[in-house]
C-alpha cells in the first residue's frame, strides 16, 4: 500500500509541474459546461479500521485485483458538477481482509455511485490563478455489491483534478461509504474507496483559432469572423475595380490600385463662366468682362447704366436721358394754365374723396399732359389750417395720391409731393 501511495503522490507532482508549463490561466476558467470522462483504477479498504490513513499500511489485505473505475462527469457550472461512477474490484482469497477477517475465497466488489461535486478551489485565489489544479468535495448515494451482499451507501469525500492540457489530466479521489443496512449483512459493508484516473474533457475546440467554437463554426477549418459564423468575411468590392472595400479609398467609384480613379489635373478654372480664368479674374465669382480683368463695369448708382456711359453716375436716371433723371422743365404757359385749374379740384371736408364737380377739371388736365409726353409733372397736395398738423400732413399726401392715381389711369406722368 505504501508503494501505491507513493506512486499517487509522484503522479500528482509530475502532473502539477507539467500543467504549469502547458496551460494558460484562462483556458479552463472559460470551460464551465463540459463532459469529463475518467478511466482508472480503484482500491477498496474494508478491514474494519475506520481511520483511512492507518489502513493504508495494509495494502495486501485490500481489494486491488481485476479493478477499474469508469466515471462520467458533467461540469454544469463553475462550482458544481454531477457524476456517475462505475467501479469493480476483488479481494483475493487468503489475503483479503473484510471486517478484520481474512477471507478464504475470492470476494467481488461492484459499486455504482451518483455524486454531486462542489469545486471549492474557485474560492481560493491561488487556484483561480493556476487553473491546472482543481479541488472538490463530493457526496451522494450508491449501490454496493460486496461478495454476495448488496446494500445502499451514502458517500462523501475529497478529490482533485490536475490538468496536463485543456483536455487531458489526472484525477485522484477518496470516498468514505456508509452502508444503510450493514447490520443485516454477514459483513459490515462500511468501507473506504480510493481511485486514480486519467481524464479526458470534451471541450468545444476551435481548430482554426478564429475565436468561434467548432460547434457553431460553419467553416471550422478555415479562420473566419464571428459575424459570418466562423467563415471568412465575404470579400466585398462594390465598384468592381479589383480593390476590396476594406482598403479601397473610393469603394463606390471604379479606380486604380488605391481604388480611386485618376483625376486629370485641371490647370485653369473659370468659376463664373465669363471666359476669364480664376487665376487672373479679379472677380472670380461674379461674371464680368475680359477687358475689365473679369469684373463687371462699375455702376455706382445701380441704374443699369455703367459709369463710363452715365452722365449722372451717382444719381439714378434713365437710359433715354444718358443715365440722368428727367429734367424738371417749367413750361410757363402750360404751368400757368394747369395751376389755374388746380384750385377747382375740390375734396369733401376732412377726407380725400374728390367732389363730383372736380372731374371735368381733371379730364382737361389729362388732355394737357398727353400733349406733352416728355414732360414730367409734379403734383402737390394741400389742406387748410383747420385741424392737427400731423393729420393735415397725412391728408395732404392722401389727396395728392388720389389725384395722381386718377391722372395716371388717364395717361398722366408726374411725381407727387406733399406739404
Amino acid at each position: 500500500m505504501k508503494k501505491f501511495t507513493l506512486f499517487l503522490f509522484f503522479v500528482a507532482g509530475l502532473v502539477s509541474l507539467q500543467a504549469q508549463d502547458l496551460m494558460s490561466n484562462d483556458s479552463i476558467n472559460d470551460v464551465n459546461r463540459t463532459l469529463i470522462l475518467k478511466f482508472g483504477v480503484n482500491l477498496v479498504d474494508s478491514d474494519g479500521d475506520h481511520n483511512p490513513f492507518s489502513a493504508l499500511s495494509d495494502f495486501d489485505q485490500m481489494a486491488f485485483s481485476n479493478n477499474y473505475t469508469i466515471e462520467l462527469e458533467y461540469r454544469f457550472s463553475k462550482w458544481f458538477s454531477l457524476a456517475m461512477i462505475l467501479s469493480k474490484n476483488k479481494w483475493k482469497a487468503n489475503e483479503g481482509n473484510i471486517d478484520g477477517i481474512i477471507i478464504n475465497t475470492d470476494q467481488k466488489y461492484l459499486a455504482i455511485d451518483f455524486d454531486l461535486k462542489f469545486y471549492y478551489d474557485e474560492a481560493i485565489g491561488w487556484f483561480d490563478r493556476n487553473d491546472w489544479a482543481e479541488l472538490y468535495l463530493h457526496g451522494g448515494v450508491g449501490s454496493v455489491y460486496q461478495g454476495s451482499y448488496a446494500d445502499i451507501s451514502l458517500n462523501f469525500g475529497p478529490g482533485a483534478n490536475f490538468w496536463l492540457s485543456d483536455q487531458f489530466g489526472v484525477n485522484v479521489n477518496g470516498t468514505a461509504k456508509w452502508a444503510l443496512n450493514h447490520g443485516d449483512q454477514e459483513y459490515d459493508t462500511n468501507h473506504f474507496q480510493y481511485s486514480a484516473s486519467l481524464m479526458y474533457r470534451f471541450i468545444d475546440n476551435d481548430d482554426d483559432n478564429d475565436g468561434v467554437k467548432n460547434t457553431v463554426d460553419d467553416c471550422p477549418n478555415v479562420p473566419g469572423v464571428a459575424e459570418n459564423n466562423g467563415c471568412p468575411e465575404e470579400i466585398k468590392d462594390r465598384d468592381g475595380d479589383g480593390v476590396v472595400d476594406a482598403i479601397d479609398s473610393c469603394p463606390d467609384v471604379y479606380g486604380t490600385s488605391v481604388g480611386c480613379p485618376k483625376v486629370a489635373k485641371i490647370t485653369e478654372i473659370d468659376t463664373d463662366g465669363d471666359t476669364v480664368f480664376d487665376s487672373v479674374d479679379n472677380c472670380p465669382k461674379i461674371k464680368g468682362l475680359p477687358t475689365n480683368n473679369g469684373c463687371p463695369l462699375p455702376d455706382t448708382d445701380n441704374d443699369g447704366i455703367v459709369d463710363a456711359a452715365d452722365k449722372c453716375p451717382t444719381v439714378p436716371g434713365l437710359e433715354s436721358n444718358n443715365g440722368c433723371p428727367f429734367k424738371e422743365e417749367v413750361l410757363s404757359d402750360l404751368a400757368l394754365g394747369l395751376n389755374k385749374m388746380t384750385p377747382d379740384i375740390l375734396f369733401n371736408t376732412g377726407n380725400a374723396n374728390i367732389r363730383q364737380d372736380s372731374y371735368p377739371v381733371l379730364i382737361k388736365i389729362i388732355e394737357e399732359m398727353k400733349q406733352h409726353p416728355d414732360v414730367q409733372f409734379k403734383i402737390e397736395g394741400h389742406t387748410d389750417s383747420v385741424g392737427d398738423y400731423e393729420f393735415n400732413k397725412r391728408l395732404s399726401q392722401t389727396r395728392a395720391n388720389t389725384v395722381r392715381n386718377y391722372l395716371v389711369s388717364g395717361g398722366g406722368s408726374f411725381r407727387t409731393h406733399c406739404c
